[in-house]
């Protein structure tokens, strides 16, 4: 960790963090990935509870419970006559970071969600980070600019994504908005598929780390408009980001579904 400044940013644990440890977690995360990943396609109906039962080595309690799971993130649908299907992808929690996780980061499904949550940020970021400089206390000013200087190639990448969640995370709470805050989930999702293994998915660094300290300083400043500018400057490299992505997987494999 860079030694400019006292703050030590570490990327929270969101994955499933409604569940306990166990059985439960672990059945969710297995059909979870199951069905993003296309082995259970949109429309078919999941194997029996009788089946689950068996093939995962659990009891019908933990399977009845991880549906239930999957149904609130709007995976599947239960009803008596058919048991439990497979719901269409428009119908998914694409907000959920769950969601997004199971998918395979190199499909072009997950091309798609990373470049349309992309387009979405465009929208509701610099707006962000136009109220951020209005409305952040001090401290909120200052973990932002610490954030922002933390994104810098000396550090690990644990640390650069821990440090890139806190500068995004903080700008939203610190606009005042609680529709805005809600959003972390978000940006926590399209941080951890931006920085997946294997695969170049980030601005390059020092343009990625300039940009940052822009936005930072003019929110610092309170200068609502700069700020706005900037942060829409900075997500204009996220875009290009995508387009690439976009544009390499609808070369590569057809998607699963």
């Amino acid at each position: 960790m860079s030694k400019a400044h006292p703050f030590s940013f570490e990327l929270p644990d969101k994955v499933l963090t409604s569940l306990p440890t166990g059985a439960v977690k672990d059945t969710v995360e297995h059909l979870g990935q199951r069905i993003a990943r296309g082995y259970y396609k949109m429309g078919a109906i999941l194997p029996k509870e009788d089946e689950l039962v068996d093939a995962l080595g659990v009891s019908r309690t933990v399977v009845r419970e991880a549906i239930k799971v999957l149904c609130g993130k709007g995976l599947v649908r239960t009803a008596r006559r058919y048991g439990s299907r497979v719901c269409h992808f428009d119908d998914w929690n694409l907000l959920d970071p769950d969601v997004i996780r199971w998918h395979d980061p190199d499909s072009p499904l997950t091309a798609r969600i990373y470049s349309e949550a992309t387009h979405l940020r465009f929208i509701f970021e610099p707006e962000a980070a136009a109220l951020a400089a209005q409305n952040a206390t001090e401290e909120q000013r200052e973990t932002i600019l610490a954030a922002a200087k933390s994104i810098h190639p000396d550090n690990s990448e644990p640390e650069m994504i821990g440090a890139d969640y806190a500068f995004h995370s903080t700008i939203l709470q610190a606009s005042g908005n609680l529709m805005l805050s809600q959003l972390q989930n978000l940006i926590y999702a399209v941080l951890i598929f931006s920085y997946s293994a294997d695969r170049k998915r980030v601005p390059d660094e020092q343009v990625s780390r300039q940009c940052h300290l822009e936005v930072a300083e003019a929110i610092l400043s309170g200068d609502a408009e700069l700020a706005r500018r900037c942060m829409r400057d900075m997500l204009m490299q996220n875009k290009l980001v995508a387009e690439k992505i976009a544009t390499s997987t609808s070369t590569g494999r057809a998607t699963d579904f």
